[in-house]
C-alpha cells in the first residue's frame, strides 16, 4: 500500500501515512464484517458498521499522529541500513 501511494504524496508527509492508516483500516473491517455475515450468518446492518468503522478510522489516525516522529526515525534507520552499499574489505 505504501508503494502505490508514495508517488502521489511526498515521502515525508503525515497525509501519505494518515491515508495508508485510514485505507487499510476500512479494508480490514470491512473484511472481517463480510467474514463475519458470511460464517456467523450476521445481519447486515449498515448504519453501525459505518459508525463503528468511522470511529476506529478516527481512533487509528489519532495514535498515528502521536506516534509519527517515532515512525519517521524507525523508517529512517531502516532505509539507511537496506541502502548502504555492503562492500567487504578484506581477503578471504
Amino acid at each position: 500500500m505504501g508503494g502505490i501511494l508514495t508517488r502521489p504524496f511526498s515521502r515525508d508527509s503525515r497525509m501519505t501515512i494518515m491515508v495508508i492508516v485510514v485505507g487499510i483500516t476500512f479494508v480490514c473491517e470491512l473484511m472481517s464484517y463480510i467474514i463475519q455475515i458470511i460464517v456467523l450468518k450476521m445481519q447486515i446492518d449498515i448504519l453501525p458498521f459505518i459508525k463503528i468503522v468511522g470511529i476506529e478510522m478516527l481512533y487509528n489516525m489519532v495514535i498515528v499522529i502521536m506516534i509519527y516522529p517515532l515512525l519517521q526515525k524507525s523508517g529512517r534507520l531502516i532505509e539507511q541500513i537496506y541502502t548502504e552499499d555492503k562492500t567487504l574489505t578484506r581477503y578471504f
